[in-house]
């Protein structure tokens, strides 16, 4: 269906000024929706031409109206065009606020989105960690060239959003960038957020995605039993930096710290009570919640191992996570485990098999 695209000028004569004066009034009507507005020139109500909407006046002040009227003409297509080209979502009071230069464009997607990401760059260290950062703003250069490559855009707003966005926006991540099924199901909860955002804001009033259910990951999380624990731990291992990564993964068995939470740990953060026991007291950096856990025997010997070699307080010189990922895979096939072993399998290990067997309540880690 053809939009029906007017809009004119004329005079309020029921509001006749003391200097004999009318204001001049303009209207926009598109698709029998009306917005108007004042345009804040006045004129003389016999100079008036209501057919072509200005003056006929030759006086300075009349060719100065005839010339603000042209350009305000002049604006209204303008903006009209632009918003058909670009936004595809127009009203009258739309193109009118654009030409009175009062409007606030609609919050786009990719504003909002980097908005977000300036919020957890304030709070890296204090709620949110690092990586966290890196994957907002990993995120939002994805979402970007998508909608660049997909729309010929810069950006989207929000009332543009359509429910086929998110189904193209999964198959652009499966097919174009080559993402496996956990990295998907993370960009997808990126971009819900950012409607929840928008939702939270009042700059829309529906989820244009609401229904769509994205592929479910089956949860893999594995353990080590502790025979498995144990190949790896007697493991003869000649490289020194292989045999760190070892150690470390160790430690995250007997400890249930994460990688980025054993290179973060500091020496400040292990505890003695009065009898000799020692503790670790740490806020995860993935919960920003406080743990304390116990540090047995096994953890122990490994931080005598390593003492001095840790930098600016730190009890370890952890190495860089790709370089750990890829030395853990090495162990694996070393001690010749019948599972693919991840780095994050250490921490998993710790309540199954480590916990139960040292008798220490799960509930006592917290």
């Amino acid at each position: 269906m053809r939009s029906t695209f007017k809009y004119l000028f004329y005079i309020n004569r029921n509001k006749t000024k003391k200097n004999g004066l009318c204001p001049i009034m303009g209207r926009i009507t598109l698709d029998g929706d009306i917005a108007q507005f004042s345009t804040g020139l006045e004129t003389a109500p016999d100079l008036w031409d209501g057919k072509v909407g200005q003056s006929t006046g030759k006086t300075l002040h009349e060719l100065k109206v005839n010339r603000e009227l042209k350009e305000l003409f002049k604006a209204i297509e303008t903006h009209y065009a632009r918003m058909v080209e670009n936004d595809g979502y127009i009203t009258a009071e739309r193109i009118k606020n654009a030409v009175l230069g009062i409007a606030k464009e609609p919050t786009t997607l990719l504003k909002e989105f980097e908005e977000a990401t300036t919020e957890i760059e304030k709070s890296v260290g204090i709620n949110h960690s690092t990586a966290t950062y890196k994957s907002y703003i990993n995120g939002y250069m994805n979402l970007s060239r998508f909608i660049k490559e997909k729309y010929d855009k810069e950006d989207i707003p929000f009332n543009q959003l359509e429910y086929s966005f998110i189904e193209d926006y999964d198959l652009y991540l499966k097919t174009e960038q080559r993402m496996a099924k956990g990295s998907v199901l993370q960009h997808i909860i990126f971009l819900r957020k950012m409607i929840k955002r928008a939702m939270n804001k009042g700059i829309i009033t529906r989820n244009p995605f609401f229904g769509y259910v994205s592929d479910q990951l089956v949860s893999k999380h594995k353990w080590l039993s502790s025979e498995e624990i144990e190949k790896i731990m007697t493991a003869s291992i000649d490289k020194p930096s292989i045999d760190f990564v070892r150690d470390m993964f160790v430690f995250g068995v007997f400890t249930g710290l994460s990688y980025c939470d054993i290179k973060s740990l500091r020496k400040e953060q292990i505890l003695s009570d009065s009898e000799g026991n020692q503790w670790i007291s740490i806020k995860r950096q993935k919960t920003n919640t406080e743990s304390i856990v116990p540090l047995l025997d096994v953890p122990k010997e490994i931080i005598r191992k390593y003492e001095g070699t840790g930098e600016g307080g730190k009890v370890f010189k952890m190495l860089c996570m790709n370089v750990v990922c890829r030395y853990t895979k090495e162990i694996g096939k070393l001690c010749k485990l019948d599972k693919k072993l991840t780095f994050h399998m250490s921490r998993h290990s710790f309540a199954t098999s480590v916990c139960l067997s040292q008798g220490i309540p799960i509930e006592t880690v917290k």
